[in-house]
């Protein structure tokens, strides 16, 4: 799955999880003062998981925000491979799998690859995403540097005419399936039990339905 340089065109709904802590001009995201309320449909877990939970993530974000000051400037791949283990190691602290679904048709090997993106995760869905698709994915460094940036950013491409459109969704779902309500503060992230994000790649040009 690669390609050359094309867009990222993202749809986003209203339910945004947040990290409340990135803040940093090296590594942040926009806040959401939201109270902890119940996650409908979903298990919580016990008081001393969640607690460990707190304190990986802070622990794992206090690491994020140094490695990503001691970045060099004009190293591309140094900065990517952060934001990878980066986004890997921010969703396991918060207790999250990340469950990838590949296309039914392989996405074509000889045709840019113009990914089309439903998220319903948020910046978390965000993360994810860096995970799941290889970063020599067109489209990838666009979402890195939004969620997770870290020195001087990509450069924009223009769409390619004759691009394959990859899209992707995101979404969040546990054991019992998908979530009514998803959680919308890192304290709700942290409370559910067997939090799932699937990022479900579909079929390029083909139609996207809604993850199940």
């Amino acid at each position: 799955m690669s390609g050359a340089g094309c867009v990222v065109v993202t749809s986003r709904s209203s339910a945004v999880a947040t990290l409340d802590a990135v803040t940093t001009a090296q590594l942040r995201a926009t806040v959401v003062p939201l109270r902890h309320r119940p996650v409908l449909g979903a298990d919580l877990a016990d008081a001393a998981t969640q607690q460990r939970r707190r304190m990986r993530y802070t622990a794992t974000l206090a690491g994020a925000r140094m490695r990503a000051s001691l970045l060099p400037g004009g190293s591309v791949r140094r900065r990517q491979a952060f934001q990878v283990c980066s986004a890997a190691r921010l969703l396991t602290a918060l207790g999250i799998r990340v469950d990838v679904v590949q296309p039914g048709s392989p996405w074509p090997r000889h045709r840019t690859h113009l990914l089309r993106i439903t998220n319903e995760a948020g910046i978390l869905g965000d993360l994810a995403l860096l995970t799941a698709v290889p970063r020599t994915t067109s489209g990838w460094a666009a979402v890195a540097d939004r969620a997770l940036p870290a020195g001087a950013p990509s450069t924009a491409q223009p769409d390619p005419p004759d691009a394959a459109v990859c899209p992707v969704t995101i979404e969040y779902r546990t054991a019992a399936g998908s979530l009514p309500a998803p959680p919308r503060t890192p304290a709700e992230v942290i409370a559910v039990l067997g939090l799932v994000i699937e990022v479900r790649l579909h079929a390029a040009d083909g139609e996207v339905h809604r993850a199940a």
